[in-house]
């Protein structure tokens, strides 16, 4: 089991992307500026060679740096608009929960209300077999992340809006909270996955029933519920 201080640690990688990214952002090296040697950055970082080359290449992938073979890495001339970033920051994992959950309740509470009023018999089929692949996992107090994630992509696609279900795929499977199954195998824990079992299906009801306000309320207390569960483990 995770303890809280290793769940409240981000990577390294992940930390030294997110503190070069700031210097960057904050001018410390300015467009075509060249960075500092990967041995200044062990230095400066206290951290292996592999953790400053993936952070490097991490912001390579941004396009915010530009290796120059036998020359070293400079930063772009032309630095992008900073782009919209989730789940690579520096916080830690309690709040990224928090956070990714409030989000998911801005967004998911009127997804689930389009999908009851436009989901098709097909989509509802999908949406039934999503649910009882997740809920079997459930009932067995397993918690499979892809499983959940699909079911909450497959409402999306039934409310028929592309730009939902494109920022469903970009957040991911990582927007599933797994804090909870660090809860020890017992009745505590299939409490847990009882419950989750009933929202599921309560969503699920409202949408065949094709009543809107219903499955809202129920998305609403499905994801909430799982923000005051991940504060208390």
């Amino acid at each position: 089991m995770p303890s809280p201080t290793s769940a409240r640690r981000p990577r390294l990688s992940v930390d030294v992307a997110s503190r070069l990214r700031k210097m960057i952002d904050d001018g410390q090296w300015v467009a075509g500026q060249q960075l500092p040697t990967e041995l200044k950055f062990i230095e400066m970082f206290g951290v292996s060679r592999t953790v400053i080359r993936e952070a490097i290449s991490a912001l390579g992938a941004e396009g915010l740096v530009k290796p120059q073979h036998g020359r070293g890495v400079f930063v772009a001339e032309h630095l992008p608009t900073p782009p919209f970033r989730f789940g690579d920051s520096s916080i830690d994992e309690i709040d990224h929960i928090r956070q990714s959950m409030e989000l998911r309740l801005g967004i998911e509470t009127e997804a689930v209300a389009l999908a009851a009023t436009r989901r098709t018999e097909g989509e509802l089929a999908s949406i039934k077999q999503a649910l009882d692949t997740v809920n079997q996992l459930n009932s067995e107090s397993i918690g499979g992340a892809a499983e959940d994630f699909n079911f909450h992509v497959k409402i999306a696609e039934a409310a028929h809006n592309s730009y939902l279900v494109d920022f469903m795929n970009f957040l991911g499977s990582q927007s599933i909270p797994r804090v909870v199954l660090r809860l020890e195998f017992g009745a505590e824990r299939d409490a847990f996955f009882e419950e989750l079992i009933a929202h599921h299906v309560a969503i699920y009801d409202a949408i065949a029933a094709k009543d809107p306000v219903a499955a809202s309320e129920a998305m609403r207390v499905h994801l909430s519920r799982g923000l005051v569960v991940n504060r208390a483990v």
